[in-house]
């Protein structure tokens, strides 16, 4: 374990998870005996401008944000003399929605699922009225505590809303199964795009599945496979996965994975208020 880093006031015990520019470690805030979450930087990427960059901008985004479903910070720390930076957070008990659905139920049904999308789309709104778009949604960066809350973690790649509009340009990193067109194609994005990464999760708890999948073995080509049919397959039937589900909740998904951003939802409350509009009727 000597390749764990050494961090004062912090001891690090084990690494919970990597990407492509960063590990997270589990450890312990020596001052409070707290658990917390360590982020830290690759050491490759510490003279990579782009990079550090972002990897600075999401500990200020995290500083003036005080929603109970987003992970509080704690602690910045840039090691210079040894090029590391760490990002310290409160650390999330609980799994992953993405293991709940995947590991543990298979899939949600509406009567439960209705209600923990809400919440979720409450938090991307409230990140939205920060002027923040998320860019990464997806069923591994939503954490079901074990009291049942969630929290919407990781705004590695989020990016701040341009003051002249509601959009900023995307820059083409993302999950390929989550990502709306526009998103992995670096053209305009904004609250839409969100809307269509929450419109796939939605489809993903109702059913037990994502709604565009490929099967090639091959990393490049299934995830070229994977962009093709984003931009362009039609929203499946989730009733063909689960029969249960009716077409007015298909009308509400497909609306939030049209292709065209224009004819999505333009705000997580308006798609929230068409979901409680079908709640109601549903009587639950």
């Amino acid at each position: 374990m000597n390749d764990l880093p050494k961090i004062p006031w912090y001891h690090v015990d084990h690494l919970i998870a990597e990407g492509g520019t960063a590990k997270v470690y589990w450890g312990i805030d020596l001052r409070s005996g707290f658990p917390v979450a360590i982020k830290e930087l690759k050491i490759r990427h510490f003279k990579n401008i782009v990079i550090k960059q972002k990897f600075i901008e999401e500990t200020q985004m995290y500083l003036y944000l005080t929603h109970p479903n987003i992970p509080k910070l704690v602690d910045f720390i840039d090691m210079k003399e040894t090029e590391q930076m760490f990002i310290v957070m409160e650390f999330i008990e609980g799994r992953s929605l993405e293991n709940y659905i995947y590991r543990e139920i298979g899939l949600i049904p509406e009567q439960k699922a209705l209600p923990m999308f809400l919440e979720i789309l409450d938090t991307v709104a409230y990140l939205h009225q920060k002027r923040i778009l998320h860019l990464d949604i997806k069923a591994n960066n939503v954490m079901i505590q074990p009291n049942g809350k969630l929290k919407l973690i990781d705004l590695g790649i989020a990016s701040r809303m341009s003051s002249a509009s509601t959009s900023t340009t995307g820059e083409g990193y993302g999950t390929p199964a989550y990502m709306p067109p526009e998103q992995s194609e670096k053209r305009r994005v904004g609250v839409f795009s969100d809307i269509f990464s929450l419109g796939i999760m939605l489809f993903e708890m109702l059913t037990g599945t994502l709604p565009f999948t490929s099967d090639n073995p091959n990393p490049r080509q299934n995830i070229a496979e994977i962009k093709e049919k984003v931009k362009y397959a039609p929203t499946p039937q989730m009733s063909s996965f689960y029969p249960p589900i009716t077409q007015n909740l298909q009308f509400i998904v497909e609306r939030a994975l049209a292709k065209d951003p224009s004819e999505r939802y333009q705000s997580c409350e308006e798609f929230a208020n068409h979901i409680k509009g079908y709640m109601r009727k549903k009587r639950y």
